[in-house]
């Protein structure tokens, strides 16, 4: 999802979205690792992948993505791509979101090559410019062409399969998108794949760590008690399965409101976000947790249940619970 630079006038995106498509001006000092890549100024680019795929070396097989995972991926890219209230609606979230994206912002060392990963309109362009060379990516190329500025260097491709050369970025950056990958370890293990030794991988955006807690794409199916109870027992089975050791159950809503129901935000979440398996993924990966914090919108104004969900927050499972959630790690 994605932004732009300068005039008012779009350049013209030529409809190839099955592979990387590039929106540049001037030539792009990224290392693209796909064998064919299409650039607006008209520069052709081919270069050799690498034999080996870091995400292979990251133990995570892009390729194992189930038959209905990619359905789904299709699914929300044909919704993404349909949309004008949706990328509307985002203009008006990126204003009220517009300090959490400066405060992840804020870990961006200076002079560095960023990565924003499912950028959309590039909203994060808006502070990352003035601290290094800014890169785009989003598999939605409406999203793309609604970027608020000209001028970037702007990747039509999948958060899951990145078309960059290993280490070819400083900082890799993703704000409010995580949620919306049908293939999170994937799409974790691909941002750290591209990151630089000593570099930071960002993630900003919202979680639903507590197993009560759903996103909106789930809120048509949660108005049914019965349902709910079903879905928290199954969902703290699971994570406290994860907790001793049983592997991550990266929970996927295969069948979001979106496709259904009026847009509000996160109808088209389809990943439930639980911050203790992304960070045990992330460390798997080699990285390290720098800083990690939540804030506490979620907990409520009840002071019985809030006490009821600060106490839950003191096991490690729910340590990072909150409604938006900024991680900063060094791989």
């Amino acid at each position: 999802m994605a932004e732009s630079v300068g005039s008012s006038r779009r350049p013209f995106l030529p409809l190839v979205c099955s592979l990387p498509f590039v929106i540049g001006f001037g030539p792009s000092t990224a290392a693209i690792r796909s064998q064919r890549t299409w650039t607006c100024s008209a520069t052709f680019r081919n270069k050799h992948a690498l034999e080996v795929r870091g995400d292979l070396r990251l133990g995570v097989d892009s390729t194992r993505s189930a038959p209905s995972h990619a359905r789904l991926k299709s699914r929300l890219r044909d919704f993404w791509n349909a949309q004008t209230v949706y990328w509307e609606h985002l203009s008006e979230e990126v204003a009220v979101n517009s300090d959490n994206r400066s405060r992840a912002a804020s870990y961006i060392p200076e002079g560095s090559r960023i990565l924003d990963v499912a950028c959309g309109r590039a909203a994060n362009c808006v502070w990352a410019l003035g601290r290094g060379e800014y890169f785009g990516v989003d598999i939605s190329m409406r999203g793309l062409q609604r970027a608020e500025r000209t001028g970037l260097q702007l990747f039509c491709a999948d958060a899951e399969s990145l078309p960059f050369q290993d280490r070819s970025f400083d900082v890799v950056l993703s704000t409010y998108a995580l949620e919306h990958s049908v293939d999170p370890a994937q799409m974790l293990s691909e941002m750290t794949r591209v990151t630089q030794q000593g570099g930071r991988i960002i993630l900003l955006g919202p979680s639903w760590d507590f197993p009560f807690w759903y996103p909106n794409s789930l809120s048509t199916r949660a108005h049914k008690p019965l349902w709910r109870l079903r879905y928290s027992a199954k969902r703290l089975a699971t994570q406290m399965a994860a907790c001793i050791g049983a592997k991550s159950p990266f929970l996927i809503v295969e069948d979001p409101d979106a496709f259904s129901q009026p847009f509000e935000d996160d109808v088209d979440a389809v990943y439930v976000v639980w911050n203790f398996e992304v960070i045990r993924e992330m460390k798997r990966f080699g990285c390290e947790l720098l800083y990690a914090n939540s804030d506490d919108q979620l907990l409520g104004s009840n002071p019985v249940v809030r006490l009821v969900k600060q106490f839950l927050m003191l096991f490690p499972a729910y340590r990072h619970a909150g409604s938006t959630c900024l991680m900063v790690f060094e791989r």
